[in-house]
């Protein structure tokens, strides 16, 4: 049968490639936990960390509970693994019939995850010593790498290997305590970044000041933001210089930001405000005059205040009948939502432009009107952040002169050098644009007369 390709030959072209973009309101809370195997894992609330077994006494919880009890909340929280080796369970009371139940994960040689439980009922005659050294025993008798030894009622798990996965979940009348990871917090972020999760915002459970240093720094080479807490007092001590604050200011961390919170060894106010910023578009949101559910605030001097917003902390202080966040700054004195605009502003054009020319009518030429498609797709995301506000709109001068919202300027293909012709590289292209910002403090000055 003849085709119709005779009479009508149709070709259609498809452009339609999509370029995945990086989110700017993904947070992640690096803790050590034996929960799960993986290196990262999400949860839509607190309550699913208790379901598999986390103790409400956990500082893992602590964060994620403070995340989601903003309002509004980010939806969803990823929740990263810092390596344990080993962990304590403790059998709170024997109970005649009761079943201890221990659901062990690893990973075999090909990565794969694999499972067994280990499972002891107690007997009439059983103490809580009697019980862990028969859920030992139920242990050391399945296929998992692990190695369990009983002593006074408290069962140690060991991992055979060091650092390879491991992961133990509890039932019935048992509690767990994980010995410190010997893991650094460098090597954690660096497993987890190489995984398939994509998320921006860091929040550390440890608050011992190497490890928030350590995450300070890898946040500053790999393009994320990274909020801490600090009861320190030195933090609101002028007299003071080598506190937690002052080594992240005098390291320049413009993708690190702090609180002050005397009770930061319990509360994550980072966790707090960071999830609910994490609810409005880059460029939407002050990090300042924040209310934060669940955290409680400080009772400072105006000194104290002073002196830490001058070493580029925040405080969550109260004013009359309410508490708002004060500074809003990273430890290097950039306000923290001019660095996650341009952080989005950035990938945005990347995109754009990319997607442009991979997505053009078979080559982008190196024309006036080429280097104009180029123009225009760094114009889109401009217009874009114009529209959320990040960027200011256009306004009127003094003079009622139009101020542009950004200016952006292309060359000319004639002024283009034929060096970078021939490489087919453009370049001098660039732009300016207005930052809406934020008012933090309003000053207003009058007069009172008897006649206007």
């Amino acid at each position: 049968m003849a085709t119709l390709s005779r009479i009508a030959d149709v070709t259609i072209a498809l452009r339609t490639t999509a370029i995945n973009e990086q989110s700017f309101s993904d947070m992640l809370i690096l803790g050590s936990h034996v929960l799960s195997t993986a290196r990262a894992m999400t949860i839509t609330s607190a309550n699913e960390l208790l379901d598999m077994g986390l103790q409400d006494s956990d500082p893992l919880y602590w964060a994620a509970r403070d995340a989601f009890a903003q309002i509004p909340s980010v939806r969803q929280v990823f929740i990263g693994r810092r390596q344990v080796d080993e962990l304590k369970i403790t059998v709170s009371h024997a109970a005649v019939g009761a079943e201890y139940l221990a659901l062990l994960r690893w990973r075999d040689s090909s990565g794969n995850q694999v499972q067994a439980q280990a499972i002891y009922t107690a007997l009439a005659t059983d103490t809580v010593a009697a019980v862990a050294t028969g859920l030992a025993s139920a242990i050391n008798n399945t296929a998992a790498p692990f190695t369990a030894t009983a002593a006074a009622g408290v069962v140690t798990v060991s991992n055979n290997t060091i650092g390879a996965a491991m992961s133990v979940q509890l039932k019935g009348n048992l509690s767990m305590a994980i010995t410190p990871s010997v893991e650094t917090v460098t090597q954690a972020l660096a497993a987890i970044a190489n995984g398939p999760f994509n998320w921006y915002g860091l929040v550390l459970t440890s608050r011992v000041p190497a490890d928030v240093k350590a995450a300070a720094a890898w946040t500053e080479s790999n393009e994320k933001l990274f909020g801490t807490a600090s009861d320190e007092p030195g933090i609101i001590d002028a007299g003071i210089s080598n506190d937690l604050a002052s080594d992240l200011q005098a390291s320049q961390y413009f993708r690190t930001f702090g609180l002050y919170s005397a009770r930061a060894q319990t509360q994550y106010p980072e966790a707090a405000i960071m999830s609910s910023m994490f609810t409005f578009y880059p460029g939407q949101e002050s990090w300042a005059l924040k209310k934060l559910a669940g955290i409680a605030y400080d009772e400072l001097s105006e000194g104290q205040a002073l002196t830490a917003h001058g070493k580029n902390f925040s405080t969550f202080e109260r004013f009359r009948n309410f508490a708002v966040t004060q500074g809003g700054k990273t430890a290097a004195g950039e306000w923290i939502d001019v660095i996650r605009l341009r952080d989005a502003l950035v990938d945005q054009i990347k995109v754009s432009v990319a997607s442009a020319m991979i997505n053009a009518d078979g080559r982008t030429p190196f024309t006036d009107d080429g280097i104009q498609m180029i123009g225009n797709a760094i114009r889109a995301p401009l217009d874009l952040n114009v529209r959320r506000g990040g960027i200011a709109p256009e306004e009127l001068d003094e003079n009622d002169r139009i101020v542009p919202s950004y200016t952006l300027r292309l060359p000319r293909s004639s002024q283009v050098p034929f060096n970078d012709k021939a490489n087919r590289v453009l370049r001098d292209v660039s732009f300016t644009a207005r930052l809406a910002g934020a008012i933090h403090v309003a000053e207003v000055k009058g007069s009172l007369s008897y006649a206007v």
